[in-house]
């Protein structure tokens, strides 16, 4: 098996038929997708971790597959937890601006409590733009009240560059960051919390700018 990682929520793997043979699988058997392919699909994300670090996050997987020349088959295996995290971030949106308007949010009673979303308490923050532009307005439109860590990564995805801004919480309280994070809304394509994304980015993306990078930008 030969594995490889299409970016950070991505893998493929190329199986042989003589590798499927050897788990107990024909061809037919696998494309057809009954009980027998299961486990096998277990045994290949469970490699794909030891090959290249491929991290399940308990996010929707899907399955991709395509018979190649040679009796090769390409599974292409991929997570997008993103979504999750964005409807959180847009939930979280509605209720800062509730607050900023002085109206009591749906179905919360302790307005007065540290923690604005229950379980929005993640030590880092991926936003994902498509361009320096949306970066930079969205720092633009944000009035920051204390120092934030933050930094940019330029990362080729599906052939393009995508940019993303790692905000980290660093002490901050729980209403700045909500506050900070959910202004992104308007701007983002997607967000994450997936801590094991820095690690790739840092490892195959170009980073931009380190540590400070709201505070660049919004001098620009």
């Amino acid at each position: 098996m030969k594995f490889k990682r299409i970016n950070v929520d991505t893998v493929r793997c190329i199986v042989s038929e003589t590798e499927l043979n050897e788990n107990g699988l024909q061809m037919d058997d696998f494309l057809q997708n009954d009980g027998k392919t299961e486990e096998f699909l277990r045994m290949i994300i469970s490699r794909a971790e030891e090959e290249v670090g491929f991290h399940v996050q308990g996010g929707p997987l899907s399955v991709q597959v395509a018979v190649l020349p040679e009796h090769l088959l390409a599974l292409t295996f991929s997570e997008r937890p993103d979504h999750n995290m964005l409807s959180l971030l847009q939930g979280l949106k509605s209720m800062v601006e509730s607050l900023t308007a002085g109206r009591q949010p749906e179905n919360r009673q302790d307005t007065e409590s540290d923690t604005l979303v229950g379980g929005f308490d993640k030590r880092i923050y991926i936003l994902t733009f498509q361009d320096m532009d949306q970066i930079i307005a969205y720092a633009k439109s944000i009035v920051l009240e204390e120092p934030v860590v933050s930094s940019v990564y330029r990362l080729q995805n599906h052939g393009a560059d995508k940019y993303y801004l790692i905000i980290e919480r660093n002490g901050l309280g729980d209403k700045e960051i909500c506050r900070v994070i959910s202004a992104s809304v308007e701007f983002l394509d997607s967000a994450s919390a997936d801590e094991g994304k820095v690690a790739f980015m840092k490892e195959h993306g170009v980073c931009i700018l380190a540590n400070d990078a709201l505070e660049i930008l919004q001098k620009l």
